[in-house]
């Protein structure tokens, strides 16, 4: 053993040294530094592959969207009664459920077997009369304004003739030419009466194809009502059977995932259509007092038309407003004039106060792409597209916001 100059032993000390150096290497190994996340990780690829095969097929469906519609309108025909009673069972469920938290709350005493019968009931009489008030205060109107119209076409056709008179003679003084023309207008009562009784034939086959297909409607609606009804009445049994069977048939986390997806669309789909309804309520009883107090006629039926039409996003006030609005053109033009620019005015009411408001914090989607999902909805689909495609576009959004949250880029 070597000995330092002060009397310790320096192979002892090396050892001691080397056993330190051993056991800081030996930790560094067993405890490695911890490094931070990787992104991204199998779950976010997995999700980014999903997603691209989804915009793929989305894509394609886009692309071919003539096959892909005739392949689901043959695949749905067989199914229309049911899939209307769908609908009509969500749209009552929306009346229901405010309807039995108030008997709940005032019919306390009540027996408890009472409750949905009833609630059932008074929902479905006041969505089906109001619909049918609707339909019933709209064809006396027509019906009027029509005859009015028929009535006053001479004095239309002689007023129009004047004024082309004055553009005529206007445009002499700038030594500019212009064609006369002389309407008579007993002859043009002569030629339109001559031209209904020629084409009586056609007009009757053409009104008998229409009565036919408006019986098949009608009787879908029929059925599609039973099989709402009978939806509503049981639907705690029914939704616990289809978990159930979800769960049976599906892995635990694919269950609850595809349960927690239906409930979000349940809740947004919700959420819009009691919107809807609001907007159109209000927007209604707006159109309704703006009329009465501008001595608009036919104030009561187109109203209601344009609270009807405005339960499509956006347009669907446009669309009713402009039927009123020809509707008020057949009795009386110059108050026609005072309703386009009245519409105009609500319009701006309805897109910058009320329909922010009432409808865009319902379903949470920025107003850009409420209008990308109005517009490529009722390219693709026309009206139900136009309807729905809001809330599907909001269930996207909200899948959108989730995946990125868990992602970790928000």
């Amino acid at each position: 053993m070597l000995w330092d100059l002060e009397g310790f032993p320096i192979l002892t000390e090396r050892k001691n040294m080397e056993k330190k150096i051993k056991n800081t290497t030996g930790n560094r190994n067993e405890n490695p530094a911890p490094q931070g996340n990787k992104w991204p990780d199998e779950t976010s690829i997995h999700y980014i592959i999903r997603a691209l095969l989804l915009l793929i097929v989305f894509a394609w469906a886009l692309v071919n969207h003539d096959i892909v519609l005739r392949f689901l309108g043959k695949t749905l025909a067989l199914f229309t009664p049911f899939l209307i009673g769908g609908v009509i069972a969500f749209l009552l469920n929306v009346v229901l459920r405010p309807l039995e938290c108030c008997w709940n709350k005032v019919c306390r005493k009540a027996p408890a077997k009472l409750t949905r019968p009833v609630c059932l009931t008074a929902s479905t009489v006041l969505v089906m009369g109001m619909l049918f008030a609707v339909v019933f205060m709209m064809i006396p109107s027509l019906q009027e304004s029509v005859d009015e119209f028929i009535q006053n076409m001479p004095v239309y056709v002689e007023e129009i003739g004047r004024w082309w008179t004055g553009v005529v003679q206007f445009a002499a003084k700038y030594n500019i030419v212009l064609p006369e023309y002389t309407i008579d207008a007993d002859l043009l009562m002569e030629k339109v009466t001559a031209l209904i009784s020629d084409e009586g034939n056609d007009i009757l086959t053409v009104t008998w194809g229409a009565a036919t297909s408006v019986l098949s409607v009608l009787l879908d609606v029929f059925l599609g009502l039973v099989f709402a009804l009978y939806l509503l009445a049981k639907k705690e049994v029914i939704t616990a059977h289809l978990k159930n069977l979800i769960v049976t048939v599906l892995p635990k986390k694919k269950a609850q995932r595809l349960l927690s997806i239906a409930s979000l669309t349940n809740q947004t789909f919700t959420n819009f259509i009691s919107g809807q309804l609001t907007e159109a309520v209000i927007i209604g009883v707006l159109c309704f007092f703006g009329m009465l107090i501008l001595g608009i006629p036919y104030a009561g039926a187109v109203s209601a038309f344009v609270a009807v039409t405005a339960l499509v996003p956006i347009f669907g006030a446009w669309i009713g407003g402009g039927l009123g609005a020809f509707l008020i053109l057949l009795a009386d033009p110059g108050k026609a004039l005072w309703f386009v620019l009245f519409l105009l005015v609500l319009q701006q009411v309805e897109g910058n106060l009320i329909y922010p408001k009432v409808v865009g914090k319902s379903v949470g989607l920025p107003g850009l792409l409420v209008l990308m999902a109005v517009t490529i909805g009722g390219e693709a689909f026309g009206i139900l597209g136009m309807l729905f495609g809001v809330p599907v576009c909001a269930v996207l959004f909200s899948l959108y916001l989730e995946f990125m949250k868990k992602a970790g880029t928000l």
